[in-house]
């Protein structure tokens, strides 16, 4: 029983989350410097989706000085920037952005929801999930099981906010409290969930290390003799569980990621071979983005399966 719960709050912890943050370049002045004229063109790719033609006359460690291909001097915070791609012509097609980048195939990064961005997530098309970002900082996910034979009572739902920082282009960090309720066994179906999670590199290629503790609940019947008589108890037992969790992205052509993502669950009967590592590839679109993997866990390897992965997710409101 522990170990089921604390897969599902591995799993759970992660259907909620994800995210970026808003940026604008300011303009500078309207003449073209002369070092501008031997650089070479290239595309600034911002996180907003928008993209830039420009040459690059400075590089700083907070900002980059560019010059437009129509003579504008700009300054654009880096933090505005999601890449800069050397050689490519004005008309050449933008290679899409992970839309999926602030969640890896179930938990989230270090990367927090910007203001008004938002998304809509379906895990194994039962599981519908909606997270929308109240600030850059602060968002909030909820959602509720759509299993077909249970009862509304008998469905799992969950609320989880998160907070996030963006502090470079390249580390991120999260935090967020998850609470879940699976059918109609009082606090017996209860998952609270603490976490926190660290992003390094840029969403083509990052780690993401963390952690959580999942507080999970059991009722356990005792039976003593009493007088004579056997007489049972029901107990109430509060269990505390460690998670780690490693994973990463790596970006493989212009519409194809890879997603890993692996966890220890440090239960008292801790054993390896219960531990799910999990690899899917991400397929990306614009807005639409799907996921298709496995996870491994070694004792149902050794009855002859691992289990599958499948999520679909939209993202609405501010763009990448």
């Amino acid at each position: 029983m522990k170990l089921f719960n604390a897969l599902v709050a591995a799993v759970l912890v992660t259907l909620p989350l994800a995210a970026s943050a808003e940026d604008v370049s300011r303009s500078v002045g309207p003449s073209q410097t002369p070092e501008a004229v031997t650089a070479d063109v290239v595309t600034i790719r911002m996180k907003d989706g928008s993209t830039l033609l420009a040459r690059i006359i400075t590089q700083e460690d907070h900002v980059l000085k560019v010059v437009t291909v129509g003579g504008l001097a700009m300054e654009i915070p880096r933090t505005s920037v999601d890449r800069v791609d050397q050689g490519r012509s004005a008309d050449s097609p933008a290679r899409p952005s992970d839309s999926n980048y602030t969640r890896l195939l179930f938990s989230p990064t270090g990367r927090p929801l910007a203001k008004g961005a938002g998304y809509f997530s379906d895990h194994y098309v039962v599981f519908p999930g909606l997270s929308y970002g109240l600030t850059d900082n602060l968002s909030i996910g909820a959602g509720v099981s759509a299993i077909p034979g249970l009862g509304l009572g008998e469905q799992m739902l969950y609320v989880a906010p998160r907070l996030g920082k963006q502090f470079s282009e390249q580390v991120a960090v999260s935090a967020g409290l998850l609470y879940a309720h699976a059918g109609d066994g009082g606090d017996e179906g209860d998952l609270g969930v603490g976490f926190a999670m660290a992003t390094f590199g840029k969403p083509d290629k990052s780690l993401t290390v963390g952690g959580g503790v999942a507080r999970t609940v059991d009722h356990d019947s005792v039976g003593r003799f009493v007088g004579g008589r056997l007489v049972y108890e029901t107990r109430r037992r509060v269990s505390h569980t460690p998670v780690i969790m490693v994973g990463g992205t790596a970006r493989l052509s212009r519409r194809i990621a890879l997603v890993s993502e692996n966890w220890l669950i440090l239960h008292d009967d801790f054993k390896l071979e219960n531990q799910p590592f999990a690899v899917g590839v991400r397929f990306l679109g614009d807005r639409l983005s799907a996921d298709v993997g496995v996870i491994l866990v070694g004792e149902l390897i050794d009855e002859g399966f691992p289990i599958p992965w499948l999520s679909v997710t939209y993202h609405f409101g501010s763009k990448r």
